[in-house]
């Protein structure tokens, strides 16, 4: 709560992805520091402002905080689907999951023909992301121990288009409603 505190002043796009675990910072999404409008990349500031200070993954679009703050799931690129319906192209919306000890980075499984995962959000030790590998966007969720993909809403008629977690429960909106 309380009055709203500017933190950046770059005058381009700063989007607010999620806050560090630890509620200490932000991580927020910027082109500051690349010479394209196709890429951002990942930033953090202190809840009371400062210097943003850039991380080690080179480009993302989306991503949020492991609960532990140990990693970091992201998708690499702007999503090309919001242009063309069911796109199958070359710059497939994926979900990484970077581990900041190792700079490993493992890919959320797809199907064979591929298909677009977005919009990750972690509850516990689950990843849950809307993905339209089965027609319309729908939520699913990913073990990373089993690494298994488990479909969670099974809507055909309009898509998932966004998602939200907060209080250990996921509000998303469908055909014009939250569920």
């Amino acid at each position: 709560g309380g009055v709203p505190q500017r933190l950046t002043w770059h005058p381009g796009p700063d989007l607010a992805q999620d806050f560090r675990p630890d509620g200490e910072a932000v991580l927020f999404t910027s082109p500051r520091a690349v010479h394209t409008t196709r890429y951002t990349q990942l930033f953090t500031i202190s809840i009371d402002g400062g210097h943003p200070e850039s991380g080690a993954i080179p480009h993302a679009s989306m991503a949020a905080y492991s609960p532990d703050g140990s990693g970091i799931a992201y998708t690499p690129v702007y999503e090309a689907f919001r242009q063309w319906k069911n796109y199958r192209g070359g710059t497939i919306s994926r979900i990484w999951l970077y581990q900041s000890g190792s700079h490993d980075v493992v890919e959320v499984p797809k199907p064979k023909g591929g298909c677009n995962d977005t919009e990750p959000i972690w509850i516990g030790g689950t990843l849950y992301f809307l993905s339209d590998r089965h027609g319309e966007f729908n939520l699913y969720s990913y073990n990373s121990s089993e690494k298994s993909v488990d479909q969670l809403t099974f809507h055909a008629d309009f898509p998932v288009v966004h998602a939200s977690a907060g209080g250990g429960v996921i509000v998303y909106e469908q055909a014009g409603y939250l569920h």
